[in-house]
């Protein structure tokens, strides 16, 4: 298995990746509008696609909220390459470069119509594998209509 990790500032290879991925993934959190909001977004954030054997299959993209908080903004993996563990090696290598530039926290923060959904439950399962500690819905910052589930990773 090879896999590689490369950092990419062109913002149209990065809607690209961004757009084909989550367009193989089932809609976020029954939220249509969020894949189009994503694309857009990682425009502004650093961002890392996944290559496995040469075949570009994945993308993580991060924002930085301060000078010791980095956030996941939105990250997938095509579905044929899920269960591989790759998910969980492209986050090992995100906190790795992070911690090496003096951040101390990486956070994730879920959109989430229904916390009843597949999308809600595999999320969680998959950043609490990676050592992400769930945190209360922050009802303050987003509000019932658009709550948020917050994970935190000390780094």
């Amino acid at each position: 298995m090879n896999i590689e990790f490369i950092e990419i500032s062109d913002n149209e290879e990065k809607s690209t990746l961004c757009r084909r991925v989550l367009d193989d993934l089932p809609l976020w959190f029954g939220i249509p509008e969020a894949n189009d909001e994503y694309c857009a977004g990682v425009k502004k954030h650093r961002f890392i696609k996944i290559c496995y054997d040469n075949q570009d299959i994945g993308f993580a993209s991060i924002k930085v909220n301060n000078e010791l908080v980095a956030e996941i903004y939105v990250m997938g993996i095509l579905s044929k390459y899920h269960r591989k563990n790759i998910g969980v090696k492209l986050i090992e290598h995100i906190e790795s470069d992070l911690r090496n530039k003096g951040f101390q926290y990486l956070e994730v923060k879920t959109l989430d119509e229904s916390k009843e959904s597949e999308e809600y439950r595999r999320t969680r399962l998959f950043y609490k594998k990676a050592g992400f500690i769930p945190f209360d819905v922050l009802y303050n910052e987003w509000g019932k209509e658009n709550p948020c589930l917050i994970m935190m990773k000390k780094l």
